[in-house]
Formats: structure tokens, sequence, C-alpha cells
């Protein structure tokens, strides 16, 4: 059957094809990283022709960017426990989980060193987009009165994503049950001493 439809326009691929496309390119930049990464490398692991590829993306930043915002939406926490003190330890539990992948472990590492104009610019504006999931349990604390209504909340997220991305892309230390633990003491500790969680 062609690939055109009956208004003479391309069909888009199958969702098999694409989620095949997409296994690829984590695969790939597991093992190869983004610069050593091509096209018509992600079409052989795929098993599709490069063509294929280049109707749907016109570039490698383009495909890449539609990796990361699918794999990484996903699999992102989204926590509502009831408490501040309970949130945060399901975010951070739920985050643990997120950093210790491979693949999220090559995303970030991606972001990190991405020397590509195009992709660097793609990534800024899933910026906001990415760290959406995490202001929620911020938010509601607000609301419930648990954190002052002027608190920042932008500063409160990128204090508890920081030693996550440090761990990953920097220092190369072990995302553990351990950290976790303590990262979510640390965390209350500074920003709500009154708030405890769980044993």
């Amino acid at each position: 059957m062609s690939e055109t439809g009956s208004r003479g326009r391309p069909r888009g691929l199958s969702e098999r094809v694409r989620q095949d496309v997409h296994a690829a390119v984590r695969r790939l930049l597991v093992t190869d990283g983004y610069a050593a990464m091509r096209l018509e490398d992600v079409a052989a692991v795929a098993g599709v022709h490069k063509s294929t590829l280049y109707r749907q993306w016109a570039t490698k930043a383009q495909l890449v960017r539609d990796v990361l915002v699918a794999g990484e939406l996903e699999h992102y926490p989204r926590v509502d426990e009831g408490s501040l003190a309970a949130d945060v330890e399901a975010l951070v539990r739920g985050l643990t989980r997120l950093f210790r992948d491979p693949t999220t472990v090559a995303f970030v590492q991606t972001r990190a060193t991405a020397d590509d104009p195009e992709l660097r610019a793609g990534l800024h504006e899933l910026a906001k987009q990415d760290t959406a999931f995490m202001r929620l349990p911020f938010e509601r604390a607000i609301a419930r009165g648990e954190l002052p209504a002027e608190t920042d909340v932008g500063m409160l997220v990128e204090l508890l994503l920081s030693p996550l991305l440090a761990r990953v892309a920097l220092t190369g230390l072990p995302v553990d049950e351990e950290f976790s633990r303590r990262l979510t003491s640390t965390f209350l500790g500074l920003v709500a001493p009154h708030a405890v969680a769980r044993p």
C-alpha cells in the first residue's frame, strides 16, 4: 500500500515505527552519545529506511528533542500525598528511580554537553515544561499554608534538582536510597524545618 493518503498527503509514522525509532535513539544516546549519533545509525537500529526519518525530522536535533520530550514526560513522578513532607519524600523517591536509569543519564549528559545550536535552542524551550511537575507540590504547600505565600517556587525546584544533576553529570556518585534519604532530610530541614518526613 502506498504511503500517500486519499488526499495525496504523506502519512505520518505508525505508532510502532515511532516507538522503534525512539528506542533506537535512546539506545544510541546511551552507547554512543549525541555527538557521534547519525540519523543513518538510528534508521539502521530501528530497522527503517533513512528516508522515513528525514520525512519526519529534518535534523538529528529535531529527532532527539522529540525523544527527550516523550521519554522524560512519560516517567516523571507526579505526587500528591497531602502534605509537604510526604510530597517531597515521594518526589525525591521518584526522581531517584528516574535518575538511576541509564537513559535518563544519557539524556542529562546530552543536555549538559550539547554543542548543537539547534538542539540547545530546543532544550531551552523545554526547560519550563520539564520542571513544571516539580512545582506542583510546593504550590499546593503554599495553598495549604505550609509555605509562605512569597516562597520562590522556582528556586526550590532548582535546589531539589541540582544534587541529582550534579551526581549524574559531574561527580558520578551513586543515586541510591541513602542519597534519596539524605536529600529529602536535608531539603526539608532547609526549606521547612517543621515538616517531618516519614522514617
